[in-house]
């Protein structure tokens, strides 16, 4: 098998997104004020919370662990979760997801429910617990059965655990929602060629690059794929053309380092 685990790429370009563009805030309940409490304007404190668990995570915690002493209930919790992560406690702030999207109060709210279960796959990930990501995932896709990033990020918990099939399941049903999902079809392109399912691994590529000819993680893909056929031309020349494309980053490291392996010096 050429180097390159598949998916690998996809997965690390996931994980280096922004948290602050992936744990949005949610729609919570209206938080009732209780006899002699002093009044709290919830929304705004879970705005001004969650605001601050993305830029000053520290603050954001402090923050939101004020307020849910106040009365701040499972907004001011998702807050410090949030706070949490971005401070890289990710095994906590998983635990946190999960409880609150078990809170009875987000029952009328289901897409709040499947968004926090959504975010906890996320923690769990970057805690390095595929297992638990995917099980998030699974009580989210519930929920939410045609959310197609969640059938893909459930994809590549899937491919993680070994588990080939079922992640092609849900690569066929996020591409059936969403055709032209360049991500779903590599992860699906990468899922077939770990079963040496060469022809069929080709086809997703091809369809990848029919929409973005110069994706450099589709030439990649399709690199990988030549050189596991034994075509170490058409391989090089993939590979090649990926370092010309983007020289840094996954797709390039990736590139560089099929090349060297096929005794290519590449400076």
């Amino acid at each position: 098998m050429p180097f390159m685990p598949p998916v690998c790429f996809i997965i690390s370009l996931r994980r280096a997104l922004p948290l602050a563009g992936v744990l949005t805030a949610l729609a919570f309940p209206a938080l009732a004020q209780t006899a002699g409490q002093t009044a709290i304007d919830h929304e705004s404190e879970y705005a001004a919370c969650m605001r601050l668990a993305q830029e000053a995570p520290a603050d954001g915690y402090r923050s939101g662990v004020a307020w849910f002493e106040k009365g701040g209930g499972s907004a001011a919790e998702h807050c410090i979760a949030v706070s949490l992560l971005q401070l890289g406690d990710y095994a906590e702030a998983a635990t946190r997801l999960e409880r609150v999207a078990g809170d009875e109060s987000l029952a009328p709210r289901p897409e709040t429910r499947a968004g926090l279960l959504a975010q906890a796959g996320l923690a769990w990930v970057l805690a390095g617990d595929e297992r638990k990501a995917a099980s998030a995932r699974d009580k989210a896709l519930e929920i939410t059965p045609d959310n197609v990033d969640l059938r893909i990020d459930r994809a590549l918990s899937r491919v993680a655990l070994e588990q080939y099939f079922e992640a092609i399941d849900d690569l066929n049903r996020a591409l059936d929602l969403s055709p032209r999902r360049i991500d779903a079809l590599l992860v699906r392109a990468s899922t077939y060629r770990y079963l040496d399912q060469l022809d069929l691994a080709r086809d997703d590529v091809e369809r990848a690059l029919a929409i973005d000819p110069e994706h450099p993680d589709a030439l990649l893909e399709r690199g990988v794929i030549a050189r596991a056929a034994g075509d170490k031309n058409a391989a090089r020349q993939d590979f090649l053309t990926v370092l010309k494309l983007t020289s840094e980053g996954p797709a390039g490291d990736a590139a560089r380092l099929n090349l060297e392996a096929m005794d290519v010096r590449v400076e």
